[in-house]
């Protein structure tokens, strides 16, 4: 008896556990981008050598537990300066950073979301740090003083910044100069660059905001300009 609870206890397992799978972007020259394996969300963005100028695809990613894959593109935009290969991006270049980046974290100044992923709500008293000589620099500010140099989120609540989720660039470890507030955000208007976050429709916004999990480890992934997908799979 014992021994055929331990053969069932086996099946099950076997049938309930979900398949490890790591999620690899193949460009058609063969390049290859490989996430974490731990990540079952991802966020994909492309934008081949500007051809659509600042406008890009933005592909979410989702990994199932049979190690299928589902992917729903939504439109969006980049930096008025294009994309900053690895290693390159300054603060202020307009520049929207190459890499692979975790996505923990939100922001909105209304939590009408359905999600479990962390939205802080804000006030008029946030502000994103954008001083390269402050201790601060990069970091998400309470109540800061009237005279440090940031971006002030309530100041573009009802445009821009209703949700915003993070992106973590140049978060761990932070290098002063090297960019900051890197978001995922609303666009000014339809096909408008941002100043080097990642912009599409306030409503797509609220969309990736809902779709996100924690416990899926999302990654978002902002592809080379000479990058040109041939496909995205799962390796087994």
């Amino acid at each position: 008896m014992r021994l055929l609870r331990f053969y069932i206890t086996l099946l099950v397992l076997f049938v309930v556990a979900p398949v490890q799978a790591q999620l690899t972007i193949q460009s058609v020259d063969g390049n290859l981008v490989t996430l974490p394996d731990e990540c079952r969300q991802a966020v994909v963005v492309s934008n081949y050598h500007g051809a659509k100028g600042c406008s890009c695809d933005v592909g979410m990613v989702a990994v199932g537990s049979d190690g299928n894959i589902d992917i729903c593109t939504i439109d969006g935009v980049i930096g008025y300066g294009g994309i900053a290969p690895k290693g390159e991006k300054r603060e202020g270049d307009g520049k929207t950073p190459e890499g692979i980046y975790a996505l923990r974290r939100g922001l909105c100044y209304v939590n009408d979301l359905n999600t479990t992923f962390p939205m802080e709500v804000y006030d008029e008293n946030y502000m994103w740090e954008e001083d390269v000589q402050s201790p601060n620099y990069n970091m998400l500010v309470r109540n800061p003083s009237s005279d440090v140099e940031g971006d002030r989120l309530w100041d573009r609540r009802d445009t821009q910044y209703r949700y915003i989720v993070v992106v973590e660039y140049n978060t761990d470890p932070i290098v002063r100069g090297a960019g900051s507030a890197i978001f995922i955000h609303a666009w000014r208007a339809e096909g408008k660059p941002t100043a080097g976050c990642v912009g599409m429709a306030e409503q797509s916004v609220k969309q990736l905001a809902e779709w996100l999990r924690l416990d899926s480890s999302p990654y978002i992934v902002i592809l080379a300009e000479d990058f040109v997908i041939k496909r995205i799979t799962v390796e087994k």
